[in-house]
């Protein structure tokens, strides 16, 4: 089935690898940034590809919401030398489905603790989103914030393993159009133009949506001195609260659980010569 509605508090949508096979997904919302609390070691760009653990707000509108891998492109700069601000990141990331793929910016926090075995940052982001598709249509809202955390397992040349997590909170205002069943109750597949017409609801949905989330991590020749800062791999598992709408009438929140797979590469300045 399709999910033609959008109605949650969340407004980028994104593409989904783990979608039902049958459905078409839209409003898709992320439980985390992907951005890790590591510092890069110097200025530069790190570039991250992959998957998170999030959920759709066209699963706000069924009768059994479930989470979902979601799609995202980011990037993020450091460069403390330039405007003499350490820790200070500056990123933008792209997530859901061609079409509805909203563009969002991120500002964030890092700095590295005990030589560089641990690590702290924190991120602000926002932006809003309108889609319209399969008879449905929504407009969102969002502002939210994460903390997170990094820590090294143990040192190594080549490969670092790593533990992280953190806590996002997402303040989120969305409303929509969806068709619905005969009852008027649950969202289904608007119908074709030859098909016989289904009832058509509009709802609207708003709150503050927690999520945590944990992971492990792999970086890979993060020491070396060149333009190259390493890359990282990341798998991680998150848990959230998501809104839920019966009847076009917002209900209480409901929990989801979902994964997410990243790779990012970091490139920039050399280390200065001595």
């Amino acid at each position: 089935m399709r999910h033609p509605l959008q109605l949650f508090p969340l407004s980028v949508p994104v593409a989904a690898a783990a979608l039902a096979a049958a459905c078409t997904s839209m409003g898709p919302t992320p439980a985390t940034t992907g951005f890790t609390a590591r510092p890069m070691p110097r200025d530069g760009v790190e570039v991250q590809a992959g998957l998170l653990p999030g959920h759709y707000l066209s699963s706000s509108v069924v009768e059994s919401p479930d989470g979902n891998s979601i799609e995202q492109l980011s990037a993020a700069a450091q460069a403390d030398e330039l405007v003499g601000v350490p820790g200070l990141v500056l990123g933008v990331r792209a997530f859901g489905q061609e079409g509805d793929r909203p563009i969002e910016p991120v500002i964030g926090y890092r700095r590295a603790l005990a030589g560089g075995a641990a690590s702290i940052g924190g991120f602000l982001y926002g932006s809003h989103a309108e889609h319209e598709a399969h008879g449905a249509s929504y407009e969102a809202t969002r502002l939210g914030g994460e903390l997170a955390g990094d820590v090294r397992v143990f040192p190594n040349r080549w490969i670092e393993p790593h533990v992280f997590g953190g806590f996002n909170l997402q303040r989120l205002t969305a409303e929509g159009t969806y068709c619905t069943d005969d009852r008027m109750q649950w969202a289904q597949d608007c119908p074709e133009p030859d098909e016989p017409a289904r009832p058509v609801v509009s709802a609207t949905a708003r709150g503050v949506f927690p999520a945590a989330h944990v992971g492990i991590a792999a970086e890979l020749l993060r020491g070396r001195d060149s333009w190259f800062h390493g890359a990282r791999v990341a798998f991680m598992a998150s848990g959230g609260t998501m809104p839920h709408v019966e009847s076009a009438s917002q209900t209480a929140d409901e929990a989801y659980f979902a994964f997410g797979l990243t790779l990012s590469v970091g490139i920039g300045a050399g280390a200065a010569a001595d």
